[in-house]
């Protein structure tokens, strides 16, 4: 036998390993700059993000749609290094205050905007007194 055949007997099956990711590294919270790993002892607070179609089954809507109010700047969640949408808890509140605001208000989603808006201001003023 030569020792090309026993080179590809003995590698059959094998693959090369590669070094696992540490455990609790969850890189879509990192921002740039940040240490993945909190030093010991410390511990990272994580909010529940959500990809596009998990955070469309939630709240129970087309991911299009999704992808509309964000158009339109009605929510801006974030992203990812590979551009995929996360969706925080917060996002998931304001595209339930949206459909409330358009189903059962009646409003278009030009009257959506300008009541966010409005209510991001009357916000604004609030924290400031």
């Amino acid at each position: 036998m030569s020792q090309e055949q026993k080179l590809r007997i003995q590698s059959k099956g094998t693959r090369p390993s590669c070094p696992s990711r540490p455990e609790n590294t969850d890189l879509s919270t990192v921002t740039e700059g940040q240490n993945p790993n909190p030093p010991r002892g410390q511990t990272i607070e994580v909010e529940g993000v959500y990809i596009i179609s998990v955070a469309a089954r939630i709240l129970d809507m087309h991911p299009q749609t999704l992808r509309k109010y964000e158009r339109l700047g009605l929510i801006n969640p974030g992203r990812t290094i590979g551009m995929l949408r996360l969706y925080s808890t917060e996002d998931i509140k304001k595209v339930r205050l949206i459909r409330y605001l358009s189903d059962e208000l009646g409003l278009n989603l030009a009257g959506v905007q300008f009541a966010l808006a409005a209510f991001d201001n009357m916000s604004l003023l609030n924290i400031g007194s």
